[in-house]
Order: C-alpha cells, then structure tokens, then sequence
C-alpha cells in the first residue's frame, strides 16, 4: 500500500509538510512544521479588518471554526451492529486518533492497527476514557458488522486498565464513508486511486474537539512518537501536551520528587537535574 497524498482543501490540514489546502489552485505556501494546521477559511470566515476596530482570530479558533465546527454527523454502524453518529456520538467533546482500514487489507491496515494497539495502551495514564479511537472501514460495501468485529477482535485487546480508552471500529453505508472521507479531507485527487483502498494512506487524524486543535500524523513514525503527536495535539493541559519536554513535570503541573542521592555516595554534589520552571515553559 503505498502512502497516499492526503488532500485536505476542505479542512485546509497540512499532512507532513505538505501544503494540502490550496494545492488544488496551484498556490505554492511557505514552508510549515508537520504538525502544523492552517485551515483554509472563506470569506464568510475570515475576521473583518482589524482597522476598523475587529478582533484578530487566533489559530486555535481558526482551527475550530474551519474543522472542529464543521465536522459531519454522519450515520454509521460500529463492530456491536450499533448506529451511532460520527460527531454527537463519538467525537464531540472528545480528544480522537481517526484512522482507516479494511479488512481483506494485506499491506499496512495491520501494522497501523498495531501501533494503534500500543498507542492506546500508552494513553490509558495520561487520557484515560477522555481519549477515543476511531478506526472507518474504506470498504464498506464488503466490511460488514460481522468482518469488521472479528477483524477488531484481532487488535483491541480486552481491557484490564479500566482507564484504557475505547476504540471503535466502524463501517456503514458506501456513500455515508466516502462522504465523511471526504469531509475529513481522507480522500484521493485521482478518484480512480480513490476508489481503491489499497491506495488509502497509513495516515490517523488526531484532534480534540473541545480544545479545537487538530491535526494529521503518518503512523510511520512509530507508537511511542504517535503518542507524543497524540498528547501534543490533543492534550487537555500543558502538563499532558509538553510531558515530552518535562518529563519531571507532575501531572498537577508542578515539579515532581528530586531523584534521591544514589546510595554509596558522599560529597556535597548538585543532580544536575533542570526544573521545568527556570525558562519557558
């Protein structure tokens, strides 16, 4: 399965510094960091001249405003045989990883899956239920309730942390998917590649929908770095978003315990350990 250029015109999402919000125009942006996002916003959207006495808008609410507001309510059915609505059901007020899959898959769906396995584990601590995961057939019209319970069967493991997060797999009705894929900006420019899911990119969609940042991940990059994407992007505090940075930050946000002096040693000698709060934080 080789890794498909996401195009995201309707989102405006920047997948691994590439530029899909005006690709389709032919503009050519200035260089941005992976785990930017820049939505693209209309003129409906777009503050009134700060000149004559607006308020600028901050990224945060551009994200919002341009995916967070936006997101569809489409109408699927998850791996139990239950209908249930893509936004007021499972992303609303929560902090997501979207990804996608099918289940005759034999190229990176079970890798990705794996990862995602991991990766729930590894935010069952810091999240808890606060964190979903949402895995979408792109092949609906053969993944039904039956296959795709059984496929999920083979990587959501049952849970023994009763903080590890739910993760739901997914399937409905073809033109319910593709309309969803397309307005989360998971869709192919040539829809002949579109409409094989071999072409679909080993890709997951991280966001919070009650902070309104969001963003897009390769799963490439390995579980404890996806992780990392996952609490940056979608942490609910500080202390979740830069744990990477502060490892010896608390989780109340202050510094936690100075390691003791090793047994056996004497002397007056400093730890050297740095205090999260000396510089920027």
């Amino acid at each position: 399965m080789r890794a498909a250029f996401m195009l995201a015109c309707g989102l405006g999402l920047i997948v691994s510094g590439s530029w899909c919000g005006r690709v389709c125009t032919g503009e050519t942006p200035a260089p941005q960091s992976e785990t930017a996002i820049k939505p693209e916003v209309g003129p409906e959207d777009r503050p009134a001249d700060p000149g004559v006495g607006a308020a600028t808008i901050s990224p945060v609410d551009m994200m919002r405003q341009a995916i967070g507001e936006r997101l569809p309510d489409t109408l699927l059915v998850d791996d139990k045989g239950r209908e249930v609505k893509f936004f007021s059901d499972l992303v609303k007020n929560q902090a997501v990883v979207i990804s996608f899959f099918y289940t005759n898959c034999r190229g990176t769906c079970p890798g990705t899956n794996l990862v995602l396995a991991d990766v729930r584990d590894m935010l069952a601590k810091d999240f808890g239920k606060s964190v979903r995961l949402i895995s979408i057939s792109v092949e609906p019209e053969k993944d039904d309730v039956a296959a795709i319970a059984e496929y999920a069967a083979q990587f959501r493991q049952e849970a023994t942390n009763p903080d590890t997060p739910d993760w739901v797999f997914l399937t409905g009705k073809p033109e319910n998917v593709r309309d969803l894929r397309y307005k989360l900006g998971y869709y192919e420019i040539d829809p002949v590649a579109d409409s094989d899911p071999t072409q679909h990119a080993a890709t997951v969609i991280i966001g919070n929908h009650a902070t309104g940042r969001w963003g897009m991940m390769p799963v490439g990059i390995g579980a404890a770095k996806l992780a990392d994407k996952v609490r940056y992007l979608a942490g609910w505090t500080n202390a979740q978003r830069f744990s990477a940075l502060y490892p010896d930050l608390g989780r109340d946000g202050s510094r936690a315990t100075t390691p003791k002096t090793p047994t056996g040693v004497t002397g007056g000698g400093s730890d050297n350990t740095s205090n999260p709060s000396d510089g920027n934080q």
